[in-house]
């Protein structure tokens, strides 16, 4: 069964996708994707040599005080999200996909975000101290995994059952104990769905039903997404302290994760409970 979803560039479908993305960042991967091509570039050189816009991003954002080198950090972001994009549409254009490639990618995401972090909680420790900044950088860290692997865990079982799929399939833990680690922790948050991918199964009006009422959660969901982090750290950035960021990361976010959880549960059931 094939899905007939309009997708994004990024491969998803683009109700669903995060604006930024759309807006901006696909766009400029589309446009670089006939260079990568002709130039034979492997996707996983795109998604390492991203890390290096993450570099720029972290020695930018140690001065975020200044706005012009707050606006380099946002753009150097930017530019990295862009090789995030071109990475998968260049492994889907030249039939390279594999699941070290789609660990690679994760890999590389986290690492900026990582450098990012650090780089603003020794760059704010003048401000409040080292004491208070890196446990701040750390807490917002860890809520930012435990959200992201929520996110994405959501995104990916919405558009296998959209096509027709079961939505949560076991992955292969290429990355080690990493992976291994990452892969617990979305079993972990998303019980049950065993019981709605045998309740779809070959039901397509229960299936066109649980698109039509969980879309606008996964809608919600693109709070959640990276672009929105990144644009998140920028306004910090210039309001005048990270620490802006990291409260709205372990508050704000943490708060519309549970809210847009305890919706999608919600949903789901009065599907299972009334079934097409």
């Amino acid at each position: 069964m094939h899905s007939t979803v309009d997708t994004a560039d990024g491969g998803r479908p683009r109700a669903i996708e995060e604006p930024l993305n759309i807006a901006v960042v696909h766009p400029v991967s589309r446009a670089l994707l006939p260079i990568a091509v002709k130039l034979r570039i492997p996707p996983n050189a795109i998604s390492i040599a991203g890390i290096g816009f993450g570099l720029v991003a972290a020695w930018a954002y140690f001065h975020y005080e200044t706005p012009a080198m707050a606006l380099a950090g946002f753009a150097a972001m930017l530019a990295w999200h862009v090789f995030d994009g071109l990475d998968g549409m260049t492994a889907r254009a030249t039939g390279r996909t594999s699941e070290f490639g789609r660990f690679l990618d994760g890999f590389c995401d986290y690492s900026v975000f990582i450098l990012v972090y650090l780089s603003l909680a020794f760059a704010a420790a003048h401000e409040v101290g080292i004491g208070v900044s890196l446990p701040f950088a750390v807490a917002a860290g860890a809520a930012h995994v435990v959200q992201a692997a929520w996110y994405e865990l959501q995104r990916e079982v919405f558009i296998r059952r959209s096509a027709g799929q079961p939505g949560f399939v076991p992955r292969a833990a290429v990355g080690g104990f990493l992976e291994i680690g990452y892969n617990a922790l979305q079993a972990k948050l998303m019980p049950g769905a065993q019981a709605l991918d045998t309740a779809l199964g070959a039901n397509p009006a229960l299936r066109a039903r649980y698109v039509e009422r969980l879309r606008p959660i996964l809608l919600a969901a693109t709070i959640l997404g990276a672009s929105g982090r990144t644009l998140a750290i920028f306004i910090a950035c210039l309001a005048g302290s990270p620490l802006w960021y990291w409260l709205w990361e372990i508050l704000g976010l943490s708060l519309s994760a549970i809210l847009i959880e305890r919706a999608r549960r919600a949903r789901e059931a009065a599907l299972l409970e009334r079934p097409a």
